[in-house]
């Protein structure tokens, strides 16, 4: 494919071997005339205005592009902030749960602890109430 090269505003076509040749045999002869081909390689005044039309789309296009693409980034950046906003949030509860945990883990073991204490006790007074009991039905005979 031939490259486009751009001088101002208008988009011409060169064949570079062509070119190539005209310079070669130009530097040997020392003439520096257009050849009679060079006319074959400018382009048309109506591919030029196509062309030119072909490009303000692609332009407009481009900008399109660019202004979807920044409404998509500031969505997603919106949609980010709102996720961090939550995430925040549920991380500020979740430390609530979890000194909600370690506080009834506490009071579990000072329960634990206390029922550790009192079950023998409970026991020793069962058995000493039955004693009792047993003394007094045996007196009360």
């Amino acid at each position: 494919m031939e490259p486009l090269f751009q001088a101002g505003s208008i988009l011409m076509k060169v064949n570079t071997l062509q070119g190539k040749k005209m310079v070669e045999s130009g530097l040997q002869s020392g003439d520096f005339t257009l050849s009679q081909s060079w006319p074959s390689c400018v382009p048309q005044l109506d591919d030029l205005e196509t062309l030119q039309q072909k490009v303000d789309g692609v332009q407009r296009e481009l900008e399109n592009f660019k202004e979807e693409a920044l409404k998509a980034i500031h969505y997603l950046e919106n949609a980010f902030c709102e996720m961090n906003g939550v995430l925040v949030q549920q991380e500020e509860q979740a430390a609530r749960v979890r000194q909600r945990l370690r506080e009834e883990e506490d009071r579990g073991i000072v329960r634990n602890k206390v029922l550790t204490f009192l079950l023998p006790r409970e026991k020793q007074l069962r058995e000493h109430c039955k004693r009792l009991e047993d003394l007094l039905l045996r007196r009360g005979r």
